[in-house]
């Protein structure tokens, strides 16, 4: 039986998917194999291959261990030939897989240090075993700071992360695990319904970084109310109340998962039902347009007409969200139809996500934007990949903020010194203006955050009669 480099996990002629140091047994079973480097052969008894049981016969998972596997050994290797050890920036857990990597190649295991009953075993000798690692990665420097009565260097200085989790590793009671905000973390984009979000997971781990920042990826246990207080002082500098309750609540959720998914025991969570002083008296009010200025802004856009404009256009008449317009398909677009109308929905696989449940709807097209929605179709047929404003989405990256800032500016230039949003705002003043009923502007807008009982019976309204009160407040 021979090394394997690749293992073909699927063909069907045109496509081929296969998976590195995969190698299966004529039983069945699947192994991680991989040839061990020639200058680290040192730190595994001149073994020329690892060879690790994957315990499993389903390809699948097999294919997933054996990845997270030679993530593993990628890491403990650039640690072992790294002399700038301390500077690898690998993740907390990255780090600990490659200190149990490590211990492993040293025939330790988390906890050996320990008796069951906590205490410190009497017979267990470091020096014969990290030690001696440390020492030939180190060279006489560990040796003279370990055990030189002169020397002023710390020997902990020396250690690189992973070898300090490694020490710390040999203490941990396997029982009793230590959880860092960075495993909640890890957890809570992992089971979040927007985890592969990319605005969402950039949104949620500079949240997080805030934290680490101020007081350190400390285990869930080690949080105080107090370090909850200062990185809700770090978080207030200069950002308005409404940023700074935003990022406090992303924090707390993490938190309530990691305490809720991975704590063996109950944790208050300190960063939940924070008060922030005088809370939303910093907030400005977003005005909507006037109508005087919804007319120079759709004379504009058809004067202009380009995909600038005919994103600001499509808001005009729908009351839609410039992302929630950003993010369409050309698929979403349903021009022949009886009623022509806009059909906005997720697409999770391709990085388009939408604000809330409520917001998923179809919207009948009128006016300047039944017009933009025309010419956008037009000019994204075989191009970008089937998104309608390719300009600003691409698979797995929805630019909503890019186009609002261009947006923006653009609408300055008019000397209107509002946001796109604003756009939005304005609908629903106008279908109120003409006494439609308050269900039927929720319908239109996706203003339905909660759904009562009696909500969820029915198909809703229909199209007919959403585009009989759009048409009530049309443009001319």
């Amino acid at each position: 039986m021979g090394y394997i480099v690749a293992f073909l996990l699927f063909s069907d002629g045109c496509l081929r998917v296969s998976v590195r140091y995969l190698l299966r047994k004529p039983d069945g079973s699947f192994y991680y194999q991989r040839r061990v480097p020639s200058d680290l052969r040192g730190h595994y008894g001149n073994l020329t291959f690892i060879r690790k049981s994957l315990k499993t016969h389903d390809p699948a998972e097999a294919a997933k261990e054996a990845s997270r596997q030679a993530r593993v050994h990628d890491a403990l290797w650039q640690h072992l030939r790294s002399p700038q050890a301390k500077d690898l920036k690998l993740t907390t857990a990255e780090t600990r897989d490659a200190a149990k990597a490590l211990l492993e190649t040293l025939g330790l295991e988390p906890g050996t240090r320990r008796n069951p009953d906590g205490s410190v075993r009497a017979d267990f000798d470091l020096g014969d075993v990290l030690e001696e690692h440390i020492e030939r990665r180190i060279g006489s420097e560990w040796s003279e700071a370990r055990h030189d009565p002169h020397s002023y260097v710390d020997p902990g200085s020396l250690l690189s992360p992973v070898e300090h989790e490694a020490y710390r590793l040999l203490d941990e009671r396997p029982e009793k695990p230590r959880v860092l905000l960075s495993d909640a973390l890890a957890v809570y984009l992992n089971r979040h319904n927007r985890g592969n979000d990319p605005a969402f997971r950039v949104f949620t781990q500079r949240a997080i970084q805030l934290v680490f920042d101020a007081a350190g990826d400390l285990p869930l246990e080690a949080f105080t109310r107090a370090n909850a207080r200062t990185v809700q002082d770090v978080i207030a500098q200069g950002r308005r109340t409404a940023t700074v309750r935003r990022r406090l609540d992303t924090i707390a959720a993490v938190f309530a998962v990691g305490i809720r998914e991975l704590s063996p025991v109950h944790l208050p969570n300190h960063f939940a039902k924070l008060d922030i002083a005088r809370e939303g008296e910093d907030s400005r009010k977003r005005l909507p347009f006037t109508n005087e200025e919804l007319q120079t802004i759709a004379a504009a856009c058809c004067q202009r007409s380009d995909n600038i404009r005919w994103l600001i256009a499509m808001q005009i008449e729908t009351g839609a969200r410039l992302g929630e317009v950003v993010g369409l398909r050309v698929s979403d677009v349903f021009l022949s139809d009886s009623v022509p109308h806009l059909w906005i929905k997720e697409h999770r696989k391709l990085g388009r996500s939408l604000k809330t449940p409520g917001s998923v709807r179809r919207v009948p097209l009128v006016g300047v934007s039944l017009w933009a929605a025309q010419e956008a179709l037009k000019a994204a047929q075989g191009v970008g990949a089937g998104w309608l404003f390719p300009r600003y989405a691409s698979d797995g990256l929805i630019r909503a903020t890019h186009a609002s800032n261009t947006i923006n500016k653009w609408l300055r230039g008019l000397a209107i010194d509002k946001t796109t949003h604003s756009a939005r705002h304005a609908l629903r003043d106008r279908l109120r203006a003409v006494g439609c009923p308050e269900a039927v502007m929720d319908a239109i807008g996706g203003w339905i955050s909660h759904r009562s009982v009696g909500q969820g019976y029915g198909q809703g309204y229909s199209l007919e009669v959403l585009k009989g009160w759009l048409d009530k407040v049309v443009l001319e």
